[in-house]
């Protein structure tokens, strides 16, 4: 028999609990002798039994996360507000420079399917309205039309200070049971927008469940990106007159950093260099 050594403090009232157990295991072995030491062995055995089932029913099981694949996303018109009086009218080609810049930084996530933003237009235009305005619910509908999973709106707020922008990006799932989720940003108006590969990441944890790597991105600040936002603006006709196909010059500033951006923000069939 291997013998194994066990430490006890044995106090009176252990010795007496012992004591009785021994008497019984007697008993009902009709006289057989059995030793304070067998006894023990078998509270020891039945001590690691215990512990190694609560051990093993701790662990974290490891839930294996579906692969459902890209999620399609809508990049609807950012909305513009602020405190100074005709401050909107001073912001209003933020509202087209912003979810340009965001379509942009988010080619860089390929879990990300962006819908080409001149099939978003036409939609996102009839669900703002004259008011030009979203609700988390016209956003939803807006993605849901277009067979998309979530909608990302914003706003830029100008503060009390003149230098000083708050910017508001929402996440809308078109799933009520998915709970949105929001990023915020105070910044400068030349810093707005650098930090959108950062938003858009960790959204894309939150909606996925997935793991995702991180990358040193920095794209340019959304003051550069004023010349594109007007020409989007006088395309679709979001807060200037429509003229649409006459962006000519934006496109081919887009076509010599990104052709596949360029091709997402404005219509081919307009711009016969979209198509080579």
């Amino acid at each position: 028999m291997i013998s194994i050594p066990l430490v006890f403090r044995i106090d009176r009232k252990w010795r007496s609990a012992m004591t009785d157990f021994v008497f019984t295991l007697k008993k009902r072995n009709r006289g057989k002798t059995v030793y304070v030491r067998d006894a023990l062995l078998l509270l020891a055995a039945v001590a690691v039994f215990m512990a190694s089932a609560q051990t093993a029913c701790s662990k974290k099981v490891k839930v294996a996360i579906e692969d459902t694949g890209p999620v399609r996303v809508v990049v609807l018109p950012f909305m513009v507000s602020s405190v100074k009086a005709g401050g909107e009218k001073e912001l209003q080609w933020a509202a087209m420079a912003a979810p340009a810049l965001l379509i942009k930084t988010s080619r860089r996530l390929p879990d990300i399917e962006i819908v080409p933003f001149w099939e978003v237009m036409p939609v996102a235009v009839s669900a703002a309205g004259a008011a030009r305005s979203f609700t988390d619910d016209n956003a939803a509908a807006a993605a849901n039309w277009l067979s998309a999973q979530w909608a990302i709106v914003g706003e830029i707020r100008g503060t009390k200070s003149p230098a000083s922008f708050s910017v508001v990006v929402d996440f809308i799932p078109t799933n009520s049971a998915t709970v949105p989720f929001r990023y915020i940003k105070t910044r400068r108006m030349e810093n707005i927008g650098t930090n959108f590969y950062l938003g858009l990441r960790q959204w894309l944890r939150y909606a996925t469940l997935r793991p995702i790597p991180l990358m040193q991105v920095r794209e340019p600040g959304l003051q550069k990106m004023r010349q594109i936002g007007e020409a989007l603006d006088k395309e679709y006709g979001w807060l200037a007159n429509a003229e649409p196909g006459a962006a000519q010059a934006a496109v081919d500033e887009m076509l010599l950093e990104d052709d596949d951006w360029a091709k997402l923000m404005f219509r081919p069939t307009l711009y016969p260099a979209l198509t080579k």
